[in-house]
Protein backbone atom coordinates (compact mmCIF):
# COMPACT_ATOMS: atom_id res chain seq x y z
CA UNK A 1 0.00 0.00 0.00
CA UNK A 2 1.12 3.71 -0.39
CA UNK A 3 0.83 6.41 2.32
CA UNK A 4 1.04 6.44 6.20
CA UNK A 5 -1.72 6.51 8.87
CA UNK A 6 0.06 9.32 10.80
CA UNK A 7 0.48 12.46 9.50
CA UNK A 8 1.96 15.57 11.10
CA UNK A 9 1.95 19.03 9.35
CA UNK A 10 3.38 21.69 12.24
CA UNK A 11 2.90 24.98 10.20
CA UNK A 12 -0.94 26.00 9.69
CA UNK A 13 -2.24 28.96 9.37
CA UNK A 14 -5.74 30.73 7.79
CA UNK A 15 -4.61 34.23 6.81
CA UNK A 16 -7.34 36.49 6.37
CA UNK A 17 -8.20 38.06 3.15
CA UNK A 18 -10.57 38.07 0.51
CA UNK A 19 -10.30 39.23 -3.19
CA UNK A 20 -13.90 39.51 -5.12
CA UNK A 21 -14.75 35.62 -4.38
CA UNK A 22 -11.46 34.27 -3.65
CA UNK A 23 -11.14 34.32 -0.05
CA UNK A 24 -7.66 33.32 1.88
CA UNK A 25 -7.86 29.76 3.18
CA UNK A 26 -6.11 26.25 3.96
CA UNK A 27 -6.83 23.17 2.35
CA UNK A 28 -5.81 19.11 3.63
CA UNK A 29 -5.77 17.10 0.36
CA UNK A 30 -6.39 13.17 1.53
CA UNK A 31 -5.91 10.16 -0.96
CA UNK A 32 -7.37 6.80 0.16
CA UNK A 33 -5.72 4.45 -2.45
CA UNK A 34 -7.39 1.71 -0.50
CA UNK A 35 -10.20 -0.38 -1.19
CA UNK A 36 -12.30 0.64 2.51
CA UNK A 37 -12.94 3.70 3.63
CA UNK A 38 -10.87 5.81 5.68
CA UNK A 39 -12.11 6.89 9.09
CA UNK A 40 -10.05 9.64 9.60
CA UNK A 41 -9.18 11.79 12.86
CA UNK A 42 -7.84 15.33 12.40
CA UNK A 43 -6.62 17.54 16.09
CA UNK A 44 -5.72 20.88 15.54
CA UNK A 45 -2.94 21.85 18.20
CA UNK A 46 -2.74 25.49 19.32
CA UNK A 47 -0.13 27.20 21.48
CA UNK A 48 -2.54 28.71 23.75
CA UNK A 49 -6.44 26.86 23.31
CA UNK A 50 -7.55 23.06 23.73
CA UNK A 51 -7.39 21.04 20.56
CA UNK A 52 -9.95 21.12 17.97
CA UNK A 53 -10.81 17.74 16.71
CA UNK A 54 -13.10 16.28 13.61
CA UNK A 55 -13.61 13.40 12.06
CA UNK A 56 -13.88 12.69 8.73
CA UNK A 57 -14.68 9.34 6.38
CA UNK A 58 -12.40 9.03 3.05
CA UNK A 59 -14.25 6.76 0.37
CA UNK A 60 -12.43 4.02 -1.59
CA UNK A 61 -10.24 5.16 -3.86
CA UNK A 62 -10.74 9.30 -3.22
CA UNK A 63 -8.74 12.21 -2.66
CA UNK A 64 -10.91 14.85 -1.11
CA UNK A 65 -9.84 18.60 -0.49
CA UNK A 66 -11.29 19.62 2.84
CA UNK A 67 -11.58 23.17 3.13
CA UNK A 68 -10.16 24.25 6.70
CA UNK A 69 -12.34 27.58 7.11
CA UNK A 70 -15.60 25.62 6.43
CA UNK A 71 -14.91 23.24 9.20
CA UNK A 72 -17.49 23.54 12.02
CA UNK A 73 -16.45 24.29 14.38
CA UNK A 74 -14.93 26.97 12.55
CA UNK A 75 -10.98 27.47 12.86
CA UNK A 76 -9.49 30.95 13.72
CA UNK A 77 -8.19 33.34 11.43
CA UNK A 78 -4.60 34.79 11.82
CA UNK A 79 -3.74 31.89 14.24
CA UNK A 80 -0.69 29.46 14.12
CA UNK A 81 -2.06 25.80 14.62
CA UNK A 82 -0.22 22.62 14.03
CA UNK A 83 -2.62 19.46 12.21
CA UNK A 84 -2.00 15.33 13.30
CA UNK A 85 -3.92 13.59 11.11
CA UNK A 86 -4.59 9.79 12.32
CA UNK A 87 -6.19 7.34 9.64
CA UNK A 88 -7.31 3.82 10.21
CA UNK A 89 -6.10 2.54 6.49
CA UNK A 90 -2.80 4.24 5.06
CA UNK A 91 -3.59 7.40 2.75
CA UNK A 92 -1.46 10.12 1.63
CA UNK A 93 -1.81 13.89 3.03
CA UNK A 94 -1.21 17.47 2.02
CA UNK A 95 -1.62 20.93 2.77
CA UNK A 96 -2.10 23.60 0.79
CA UNK A 97 -2.70 27.27 1.36
CA UNK A 98 -3.91 30.44 -0.60
CA UNK A 99 -3.30 33.55 0.77
CA UNK A 100 -4.98 36.47 -1.36
CA UNK A 101 -4.69 39.29 1.78
CA UNK A 102 -2.51 40.59 -0.71
CA UNK A 103 -2.22 43.04 -4.55
CA UNK A 104 -0.75 38.89 -5.90
CA UNK A 105 -1.94 35.91 -4.86
CA UNK A 106 0.73 33.25 -3.00
CA UNK A 107 0.07 29.19 -3.01
CA UNK A 108 2.05 26.95 -0.51
CA UNK A 109 1.77 23.58 -0.32
CA UNK A 110 3.71 20.59 1.46
CA UNK A 111 3.51 17.14 1.95
CA UNK A 112 3.49 16.63 5.72
CA UNK A 113 5.91 14.37 7.88
CA UNK A 114 4.35 10.73 7.90
CA UNK A 115 4.81 7.56 9.97
CA UNK A 116 3.10 4.26 10.48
Amino acid sequence: MHGAKRWYFPDGFLPKGKSGERVSHESLCVMNLSKIPAKVRMTILFDDMEPITYELEIPSMRDLHIRLDKLEPSLPREKPYGIFVESSVEIVAQLSRLDVSEDHYTLMTTVGYSEG
